[in-house]
């Protein structure tokens, strides 16, 4: 059985990327944070055991781009579709055609993914189960699914960053009858509120080092 990541990224164009963050700081430096922030947390997941990770870029013509801020050693595909619904049912599609068997789907923005909760979602998933992980803003922060278990339909029709995201698509998981196990719930990060408690918590809280020190820089403004 083989398994795969896909991590969703955005390029950091200043003012296109964590748009909320920028509100407390600039534009400038949310989309610094977030160059960096989602690049050591793309070196950290790439280490899960017996899986690839596919950086999945947005926007599609931004491929040498992402190639040269993520590294040259990590397979990609873009994003393809008109919104984030049809971004991620084209990513599940793609990677299910080159034959791997279970999949999950990761943000870009969450401090506390760790390889053992990715390891836990692959390994949840058989012919009949998805998996979720619940964000704490009512969103989540993962979705994934076994080949066999594929339901786009989760996708189809949804208002997305919306607080109830996360619980519609678990209900559309029931009434298709697709059995899904539910990961630790994780927060991402929004807004310098997000940023702010996390900092708070130091070196014992889910930001390290360079990004830690960045986070406390935005802050500060």
């Amino acid at each position: 059985m083989s398994d795969c990541i896909l991590y969703f990224v955005k390029y950091p164009h200043p003012g296109e990327v964590k748009t909320r963050l920028a509100d407390g700081c600039s534009a400038e430096l949310a989309a610094e944070f977030y160059r960096v922030f989602a690049r050591k947390k793309l070196i950290e997941i790439a280490v899960t055991p017996k899986a690839d990770v596919f950086v999945c870029y947005f926007p599609e013509t931004m491929r040498r781009e992402t190639v040269e801020w993520l590294g040259a050693s990590h397979k990609y595909i873009s994003q393809k579709g008109a919104d984030l619904g049809r971004r991620m049912e084209n990513a599940f599609r793609e990677v299910f055609f080159m034959g791997y068997d279970r999949v999950v789907l990761v943000g870009s923005d969450i401090p506390g993914l760790t390889p053992d909760i990715l390891r836990a979602g692959l390994d949840s998933l058989n012919a009949g189960s998805a998996c979720i992980g619940p964000a704490g803003d009512g969103g989540y922060y993962l979705v994934g699914f076994h080949r066999h278990s594929f339901v786009p339909e989760v996708f189809h029709d949804m208002q997305w960053s919306r607080e109830e995201v996360g619980q519609r698509t678990v209900n559309r998981f029931a009434a298709l009858d697709v059995e899904c196990t539910r990961l630790e719930p994780l927060d991402d990060i929004d807004t310098i509120r997000d940023l702010e408690e996390m900092v708070a918590l130091g070196e014992n809280g889910p930001l390290k080092g360079e990004v830690l020190e960045l986070a406390q820089r935005l802050i500060r403004m």
